[in-house]
């Protein structure tokens, strides 16, 4: 009975992943028709988005590490921290505790998703090219929406957005075809970060010109994606397209999120000690002390980097 019900659970997947997939490539062809873009341009964009999603086998194993180890990893911190100072004060124990599995749980989970990103090839080499044809469908529903519509999908746009372009950013690294060591890599990088810069001016046009510039981004990732499907890191975009580009490096953006992601870390824990400290000097029972706790930390995370970040923050804790 469990072979039958994991046969079909697989085969329902498969299914899902194949439907999922076709769906992806109609409307990617349906963008193309909207750009006046033949399929006949992009075959392996094309092929690449049409095949469904596979994972690999070690998948269900990388799964329940990411899920088991820094929660474990987390909770015998915190007991450790515990165990250490067992005649200090409660408070100032139960908030190191906190604090300590909550750097704990951190560093193991960059830890294994770094490992399972590593070990992904096919998975981070094909990203751009889901992403990118998700992104040029995102531009041609933006560019054909009403008035009221919009704003909902110029913010869809940005979301993925974000996300295509750090993998413009990496495409060098991720395809596969440059030697960590090769001293070809230095110059694809600087033609990423100028694409990516292009890509860039583009999306800031689309508040002075929505129409121009959401059809020159679609038609330049599009461009972008068949591209590196062809294996050109080397020149994305045509050198007329990145005349007078600033460049965005991926040094200024991950220096950039540092700071914030530090001062929203420092912001949100001090808003767990203050709940944590107001609520004891209010008579608020110990077994409630760590919900005002997390609530702190939750509205000051939101305060100092939005709710993603603080979202993102308040996952770190277990438990919770």
């Amino acid at each position: 009975m469990e072979e039958l019900y994991y046969s079909g659970h697989w085969e329902a997947e498969e299914r899902r992943r194949a439907a999922a997939a076709a769906a992806a490539l109609t409307s990617y062809d349906a963008a193309l028709d909207r750009l006046s873009r033949a399929p006949e341009e992009v075959p392996l964009t094309r092929a690449t988005i049409g095949t469904p999603k596979t994972d690999p086998p070690w998948h269900e194993f990388v799964v329940s590490l990411l899920v088991c180890l820094p929660v474990v990893g987390g909770l015998y911190s915190a007991f450790g921290v515990g165990r250490a100072f067992p005649n200090g004060p409660r408070t100032a124990v139960t908030i190191g505790a906190l604090v300590t599995a909550a750097v704990v749980v951190l560093l193991l989970m960059v830890a294994v998703l770094w490992l399972a990103d590593r070990l992904d090839r096919a998975g981070r080499r094909d990203e751009l090219l889901r992403t990118g044809a998700d992104m040029v469908a995102a531009c041609v529903r933006a560019l054909d929406a009403s008035d009221a519509e919009r704003a909902g999908r110029l913010r869809k746009l940005d979301d993925l957005y974000r996300r295509t372009e750090r993998l413009v950013l990496r495409a060098h690294r991720v395809r596969g075809t440059i030697g960590g060591s090769s001293p070809r890599r230095a110059a694809a990088r600087r033609h990423a970060e100028l694409v990516a810069g292009a890509l860039r001016r583009e999306l800031c046009r689309v508040d002075a010109e929505p129409q121009e510039a959401l059809r020159d981004l679609a038609g330049k990732l599009v461009t972008v994606c068949e591209r590196y499907a062809e294996g050109r890191i080397g020149r994305l975009l045509p050198e007329e397209d990145l005349v007078d580009v600033e460049p965005v490096t991926v040094a200024r953006q991950a220096l950039r999120e540092s700071a914030l992601m530090a001062v929203v870390v420092l912001v949100a824990f001090c808003g767990a000690l203050g709940a944590w400290l107001g609520c004891r000097a209010a008579g608020v029972p110990d077994d409630l002390l760590p919900l005002a706790a997390a609530a702190g930390l939750l509205l000051g995370g939101t305060l100092a980097g939005g709710w993603r970040r603080a979202v993102r923050l308040v996952e770190l804790l277990p438990g919770l």
